[in-house]
């Protein structure tokens, strides 16, 4: 009887973290940089407490927004400054796109 406990609170988090997984939105940071992964255009994601918002992924690269400030694009291999950061896309594969945050 002691197992079952476990057991169902191990099924109850590989369910939250199966469908967490589904949206593939992600980000880890070590000192000032962040690595983010969005998948998925029109979605909003809280970075060290700013707003980021990717409203279009296209193959060139992805329109962001940070903090509130106007959209602007970004290519596959430049940085930009947005709302006060600075925002490099390192890659897009399909609907998915990776960048780093400073």
């Amino acid at each position: 009887m002691f197992r079952s406990v476990p057991v169902v609170a191990g099924l109850a988090l590989g369910a939250a973290l199966l469908v967490s997984g589904c949206q593939g939105n992600s980000y880890s940071c070590m000192h000032d940089k962040c690595h983010v992964t969005v998948s998925g255009a029109g979605q909003t994601i809280e970075v060290k407490d700013l707003n980021v918002t990717v409203s279009e992924i296209t193959a060139q690269g992805m329109t962001v927004s940070a903090g509130g400030s106007a959209p602007t694009k970004v290519a596959v291999g430049e940085s930009a400054q947005v709302g006060g950061v600075t925002i490099k896309v390192t890659s897009v594969e399909g609907e998915q796109v990776k960048f780093d945050l400073g």
